[in-house]
């Protein structure tokens, strides 16, 4: 169902389970967040790019070293073909929204406003993964994706449950979205993508986004050395291979840019590693927005100073940082939704209650993300080929916010101003 029935929709008061949107570049929201100026003329391009197209594809939760599992053949195959970074370092906190939004943005989580999973807005309210209205407001998203760039210089784009890309940024949406739905079948995305790419050159979208969750979840559930993760890495991997084969088929490979990214990675954790915060300070005296493994805290009007002596050096595996005091290389000090006090838990460890703690399995191995992002475990994949892209490549780790830059290039559009750099990438180019 397309945009324009909208009104039809509210009638009926039944949304539907994927809205297709067309034509709404009309929509005006102001008071966002975060940069979306431009840097000025596009560069001379790298490689010639008339008539290309770009397959983004995310897949939740794929630490790098996953590439080197069995399960991920059709991923070494692309990579074979293309090029692999040795990982991809999230940004921090590395987790699903923020990083996902750091990729299509260029902007770090402090900067582009989607500073952590879960936060709490005196204005706005709460945000959540799963708050419908919130993910849908534009006025949480700061900065500039890369559907809007490409849009705003008439690019047609098409996202299937890209995180972010169902809120009207800058009143823009891609040309075709989808609202999330998490039991929509891998096999219904993979058909749809290809049925975008086998569009007329005239009306096809040039940028195509897709979304699958089933190795994060996993993940969670049983740690990232289970075989059920590796059962998810085999899911996605097929639903990967599917796409490149509908590619070829389609004869479009010389004119296709495939790029496969994750968020983070997955550290396993289990209740003989957690820290209660009520065995240090007073709940009461503090709200807690996104809890494990980062705990960001606002205290109660006048108990900052208190919050801060009680669980500073409380416990061994928690670093408690005030807003401003955070490692250089978290790139969280700054932004409005950074939270007066951020505490951290080591690799592996998991921050509650007593009561919320009390209900991990004893001896059970599951799976976290969130930590340091410089760490390995949260390390990201990033494969790539495709007619701009060097065959049989690996290169050194590099940061998530060098993906927009990337993106722009290869779509040549001209990039918003970004924490990130077409030259911190070039080496992947031919």
């Amino acid at each position: 169902m397309l945009a324009n029935d909208d009104e039809a929709l509210k009638a009926s008061g039944q949304p539907p389970r994927a809205w297709p949107i067309r034509g709404a570049r009309t929509l005006v929201v102001t008071g966002l967040l975060g940069l979306t100026a431009c840097s000025g003329a596009p560069r001379t391009p790298l490689v010639p790019v008339a008539g290309q197209t770009v397959v983004l594809i995310s897949l939740d939760g794929f630490r790098w070293d996953y590439l080197d599992r069995p399960e991920a053949a059709r991923l070494r195959e692309l990579a074979a073909r293309g090029v692999r970074a040795e990982r991809l370092v999230p940004s921090f906190p590395s987790k699903t929204f923020p990083n996902h939004y750091t990729l299509v943005t260029g902007l770090y989580p402090e900067h582009h406003g989607i500073a952590a999973n879960v936060m709490l807005d005196s204005t706005l309210g709460r945000f959540q993964t799963g708050n419908h209205p919130a993910v849908r407001d534009a006025r949480w998203f700061g900065g500039e994706p890369i559907w809007v760039t490409a849009e705003k210089q008439g690019v047609r784009t098409a996202a299937y449950f890209w995180p972010g890309s169902e809120a009207p940024i800058g009143g823009i949406y891609p040309h075709w979205y989808y609202r999330f739905d998490a039991i929509t079948a891998r096999d219904t995305r993979v058909r749809r993508v290809l049925e975008w790419l086998a569009m007329p050159d005239s009306s096809r979208p040039r940028l195509v986004a897709v979304y699958f969750s089933d190795v994060d979840t996993d993940g969670h559930a049983h740690g990232p050395d289970s075989p059920e993760v590796n059962a998810a890495i085999a899911r996605v991997d097929s639903a990967v291979g599917a796409i490149i084969d509908g590619i070829a088929q389609q004869g479009k490979t010389s004119h296709v840019n495939v790029v496969v990214v994750a968020d983070h990675g997955m550290a396993a954790v289990s209740a003989d590693r957690v820290i209660a915060l009520d065995d240090y300070v007073a709940m009461d005296s503090l709200d807690v927005a996104d809890w494990t493994p980062v705990a960001t805290i606002i205290p109660k009007r006048g108990r900052e100073a208190y919050v801060y002596q009680a669980l500073r050096g409380a416990n061994a595996h928690l670093q408690v940082y005030r807003k401003g005091d955070l490692p250089a290389h978290l790139h969280y000090n700054t932004g409005a939704r950074v939270t007066p006090i951020v505490a951290i838990a080591d690799e592996g460890w998991s921050i509650g209650t007593r009561a919320m703690l009390a209900t991990m399995e004893r001896g059970r191995i599951i799976g976290a993300h969130g930590y340091d992002n410089t760490l390995p475990s949260m390390g990201a994949l990033f494969v790539a080929a495709g007619p701009s892209f060097r065959r049989g490549v690996t290169v050194p780790a590099f940061t998530n916010v060098h993906v927009y830059p990337l993106l722009a290039q290869l779509l040549q559009v001209r990039p918003a101003v970004t924490d990130g750099s077409l030259d911190s990438v070039r080496a992947l180019l031919r």
